[in-house]
């Protein structure tokens, strides 16, 4: 007699039904409900956002199976920004790396579209310049603009430069394109970010991740318009936070 076998349940549908469970846990901890999207991204693991009476996540899918403590971390990051819930999902995410797809460097830039010339300043021209000045052209990184952040409201703060030692690529906040923005200080921007290349984050003492080592601000003094620099940040930040930038 012929008995057919059990057909294994697909891939896609058993993420489905991890995910709905991943929501109901979530939907205790929070208080709320909650929509989950899973994602198979190699650099960002998580990110959320409120509408109303929902909270909608984007996780990765190391999560799916995360015991409470993380679960309760994540809930507590979300809800109040909790530095000691952020530490522990980072050493959570340290752990499970191994569940993280690698691409290489070089896969990651191809699926990017790097705009290194603007109207005012080309980046690419610094940074080959600093590269060869400062570190005899052995930094192997792409540069390019970022894109322009949507805010709404004046802008109380900005994250004028960012580095990624995933694809390593430098992205330049598009509001330094100016023409009242001195080159030297587009320049520092560019050295600072260059400098992640080198000093890559670690972990502190406390657990937490540190992103500025001391050896990595000891170095940026070394840039030859480094106080000027300071100066003119001070004394021009309200002309960068109320530039005017098209979203990319």
């Amino acid at each position: 007699m012929a008995r057919q076998l059990p057909v294994a349940p697909e891939p896609n549908r058993l993420v489905k039904v991890w995910r709905r469970v991943l929501e109901r846990r979530l939907r205790t901890r929070l208080r709320g409900k909650v929509a989950v999207e899973i994602h198979d991204n190699t650099h960002t693991m998580l990110t959320f956002q409120r509408q109303r009476a929902l909270w909608r996540l984007r996780l990765h899918h190391m999560f799916l199976a995360a015991p409470d403590d993380v679960l309760q971390a994540l809930a507590s990051f979300v809800r109040k920004g909790d530095p000691d819930a952020s530490a522990l999902l980072d050493r959570y995410i340290e752990r499970n790396r191994i569940f993280i797809r690698r691409l290489s460097p070089a896969q990651m830039r191809k699926r990017l579209r790097l705009s290194p010339v603007g109207r005012y300043h080309d980046l690419a021209r610094i940074y080959e310049r600093l590269n060869e000045r400062y570190f005899q052209s052995r930094i192997d990184a792409a540069i390019t603009y970022g894109p322009a952040p949507r805010v709404k409201g004046p802008r109380k703060s900005i994250k004028m430069g960012s580095y990624s030692a995933d694809s390593k690529v430098i992205r330049i906040h598009p509001a330094l394109d100016q023409p009242l923005v001195p080159r030297y200080f587009v320049e520092w921007i560019v050295f600072h970010e260059m400098l992640h290349h080198v000093y890559r984050a670690r972990r502190g003492e406390d657990g937490r991740r540190c992103i500025h080592p001391p050896e990595l601000m000891e170095h940026e003094k070394r840039f030859h318009d480094y106080q000027r620099a300071l100066a003119w940040e001070r004394e021009n930040l309200d002309l960068l936070l109320c530039a005017r930038t098209e979203p990319a």
